[in-house]
């Protein structure tokens, strides 16, 4: 297998350009609290730190800065559809997630009898696509310290033409680690 050069350099240029723009991080700022610091303090005054030092710092939520998005259906919203399954078309909304499931079956379910796992799941899925206000949006940046960076997961909710509502959700040592807290959420879209 033959890897085009023009890959290669586009890999190493990518890896230096990422390397350039980390070294800021490492430049010792005497001003600024230490990391062991800043991670001790309570998130409030850590947002309130952020936002006095970063002005600017919810426009870089934006673009190349944004992760993805996670729904989390409340359990009493899944219990308002199972509640009344014909109100809610609950069985084209399953039939909708999974291929094989019978009309007979379909009809089981608009009669109310209780669904299996995978049909709950099914469920789950096709409520949190139709429910466009319900998605959290997911972005983050490092934040700059005395000697070294803290990652800053923002989580937020989309207000239309508005923006998004962020809040800081974690501070992480490492984008990965944020990364990897996303991953555990129940319905994620990650970039």
């Amino acid at each position: 297998m033959k890897i085009s050069s023009n890959r290669v350099m586009n890999k190493l240029a990518k890896i230096y350009s990422t390397f350039i723009d980390h070294l800021q991080y490492y430049k010792y700022e005497p001003d600024k609290p230490s990391k062991s610091d800043f991670l001790s303090w309570p998130i409030i005054k850590q947002e309130a730190w952020i936002e006095e030092h970063y002005p600017n710092f919810a426009e870089n939520l934006y673009g190349a800065n944004y992760l993805g998005s996670s729904y989390q259906l409340p359990q009493s919203k899944l219990e308002e559809y199972l509640d009344a399954p014909e109100d809610y078309g609950i069985s084209a909304m399953i039939a909708a997630q999974l291929e094989n499931i019978s009309e007979e079956r379909q009809e089981q379910i608009d009669a109310g009898v209780s669904l299996t796992d995978t049909e709950t799941t099914a469920l789950q899925k096709a409520i949190a696509e139709y429910d466009y206000d319900g998605w959290d949006i997911h972005s983050g940046q490092f934040i700059k310290l005395r000697f070294g960076a803290v990652y800053a997961l923002y989580v937020g909710q989309d207000i239309g033409q508005g923006g998004v509502d962020f809040e800081l959700e974690e501070l992480f040592k490492k984008k990965r680690d944020a990364l990897n807290y996303l991953a555990q959420k129940e319905m994620i879209a990650l970039e």
